[in-house]
C-alpha cells in the first residue's frame, strides 16, 4: 500500500487530470446513448440511415482535414520545446482551416453538379463540422499542459446545450435536417469556447503562422494524413457500401450497432492523452525502464476495460437495443455482438499508433492501415453480396486482427509493443513489481 500511495502522490497531476477527463467521459456517454436512441426512434430507420451516412462521409473527409496534425503528433512538438507553443497552435490551426474549406467546396460541387437527391445536403451540413473540428489543436495544447480542467468544461457545456436543443427538436417533431445542423453546432460551440479560453493563456495576438514549421510538420505528417484517411475508410466504408448495395434501412440497423460499439472508444481517446505527455517525456529522456512500465500499465488498463465492456454488451446488449431503439432495430443485436469484440484490437491500436509516432514509424503505420482498408473493403464486398448486412461486421474484426497482430510480426518496434500488449494481461500478478 505504501508503494501505491507514493506512486499516486508522484502522479497526482495526472490523476487529477484523469478525473476531469473521466467526468467528461461519463457525461458524454450517458447523454449520447440516451439522445441518439431518441433521435433514431424519432427519425425512423430510413432517415436515421441517412443521418448515419452523413456522419460516415464527414468522418472520411475529417480524416483528410486534419492533415495528419493529430493530438499525439502535436504533443510531440510541444514536448520538444524547440518551437513556441503559439506558433505550433497557429500554424496547425490555419493549415487545418484552409484544408477544411477546400474540402467543403469539393463536397458542395459534388452535391450541386452530380446528385439530385435532396437528402445529400445532409452530408454538406454535417461535413461543415470539419471546419470547427480544428479546435482539436487547442485540445492538444491542453493535453500537453495537463489542464483538462480548462478544456473539459467547454466541451461539457457545449454538449449540454446541444442536448437540450436535440430534445427540443424531438418534442417539436423537427426533421432530419434540424438534427444534422445541431450535430455541427456542437463543434461550433466547442471551437469558439476553446478559442475564448485559450486567448487568456496564449493571447491570439501572439499567434504567428510559421511557414518553415508548416513545411516541417507536413513533411513528417503526410504518412499520418494518409493513415488517418485509411482509418476512416476502414471504420466507415462498410456503411457507404451498405448504403449503395443494400438500403438506408439496412444502414440504420448497422449504424445503430456502430454507435453502440464505437461509443466506447471514448475510453482510449480520453485515457491515452492524459498520460501521453509523460510517455513522450520518458522517451525524450531515454528512460527505457519507466517508459516500458508506463506502457505496460496503460495497455493493461485498456485491455481490461475492453474486456469489461465486451462482457457488459454480451449480457445486456439485447436489453439495451430493445429499450433504447425498439423492436425495429432488433437485428442490430447480432451485429453489435460481433462489432464489440473488435474493441480488444481498437483500444490497443490507439496506444500503439501514438507510440509508433513517437518512434518515428509513421510510414509503417501507413502501410499497416493500407492493409486494413484493403482487407476490409474486399471482405465487405464478399460478405455483403453473399450474406447481407448481419455478417458485414466480421470484416472489421478480421481486418483488425490482420493489421494489429499479424502485421506486427514485420516490424521490430511494432512487435515489441505487441509483446508488451500481451504481457499486460498478466498485470494483476505483477503490479507490485511494476510500481516499484
Amino acid at each position: 500500500m505504501q508503494i501505491l500511495s507514493e506512486y499516486l502522490k508522484r502522479f497526482k497531476i495526472y490523476i487529477t487530470n484523469s478525473a476531469w477527463v473521466f467526468s467528461s467521459l461519463v457525461i458524454r456517454t450517458l447523454i449520447v446513448i440516451f439522445i441518439v436512441s431518441k433521435i433514431a426512434n424519432h427519425l425512423g430507420i430510413s432517415d436515421f440511415g441517412w443521418y448515419n451516412f452523413g456522419i460516415s462521409i464527414f468522418t472520411i473527409f475529417y480524416s483528410i482535414s486534419t492533415l495528419g496534425f493529430g493530438d499525439s503528433f502535436l504533443i510531440k512538438y510541444f514536448v520538444d520545446g524547440k518551437t513556441p507553443p503559439e506558433e505550433i497552435i497557429c500554424t496547425a490551426l490555419i493549415a487545418r482551416i484552409i484544408g477544411s474549406l477546400l474540402l467543403l467546396i469539393i463536397i458542395l460541387i459534388w452535391i450541386v453538379g452530380f446528385t439530385d437527391d435532396y437528402h445529400n445536403w445532409v452530408i454538406l451540413i454535417i461535413s461543415t463540422s470539419i471546419l470547427f473540428q480544428s479546435s482539436e489543436v487547442f485540445g492538444a495544447y491542453y493535453q500537453w499542459k495537463l489542464k483538462a480542467n480548462v478544456s473539459v468544461p467547454v466541451t461539457v457545456i457545449s454538449l449540454i446545450i446541444v442536448s437540450i436543443l436535440l430534445i427540443f427538436g424531438i418534442t417539436k417533431n423537427y426533421g432530419l435536417f434540424y438534427f444534422a445542423i445541431i450535430y455541427t453546432l456542437e463543434r461550433v460551440l466547442i471551437f469558439f469556447g476553446l478559442l475564448w479560453v485559450i486567448n487568456k493563456e496564449v493571447p491570439i495576438r501572439t499567434f504567428r503562422f510559421n511557414v518553415i514549421l508548416f513545411k516541417l510538420l507536413f513533411i513528417q505528417s503526410w504518412p499520418l494524413l494518409l493513415g488517418a484517411l485509411l482509418t476512416a475508410l476502414y471504420s466507415r466504408f462498410d456503411q457507404v457500401l451498405i448504403k449503395y448495395f443494400l438500403t438506408t434501412a439496412d444502414l440504420g440497423v448497422y449504424g445503430t450497432s456502430i454507435i453502440l460499439s464505437q461509443i466506447w472508444l471514448v475510453f482510449p481517446s480520453l485515457i491515452i492523452p492524459v498520460l501521453f505527455p509523460k510517455i513522450a517525456q520518458l522517451k525524450l529522456d531515454d528512460d527505457k525502464k519507466n517508459y516500458n512500465n508506463v506502457l505496460l500499465v496503460l495497455y493493461g488498463i485498456l485491455n481490461y476495460t475492453a474486456i469489461g465492456v465486451i462482457l457488459f454488451i454480451f449480457i445486456f446488449g439485447d436489453f439495451i437495443v430493445n429499450m433504447l431503439y425498439g423492436k425495429e432495430y432488433a437485428d442490430s443485436v447480432f451485429i453489435l455482438n460481433i462489432l464489440i469484440l473488435n474493441l480488444i484490437f481498437l483500444f490497443q491500436s490507439h496506444l500503439t499508433s501514438s507510440i509508433m509516432i513517437l518512434e518515428n514509424e509513421e510510414k509503417y503505420l501507413f502501410k499497416l492501415k493500407l492493409v486494413s482498408v484493403l482487407c476490409n473493403v474486399l471482405l465487405n464486398l464478399i460478405l455483403l453480396s453473399s450474406l447481407g448486412v448481419r455478417f458485414a461486421a466480421f470484416s472489421l474484426l478480421i481486418s483488425s486482427f490482420i493489421s494489429w497482430v499479424l502485421m506486427a510480426m514485420f516490424n521490430k518496434k511494432m512487435y515489441a509493443l505487441l509483446k508488451l500488449n500481451c504481457q499486460s494481461f498478466l498485470i494483476p500478478l505483477h503490479i507490485k513489481k511494476i510500481l516499484k
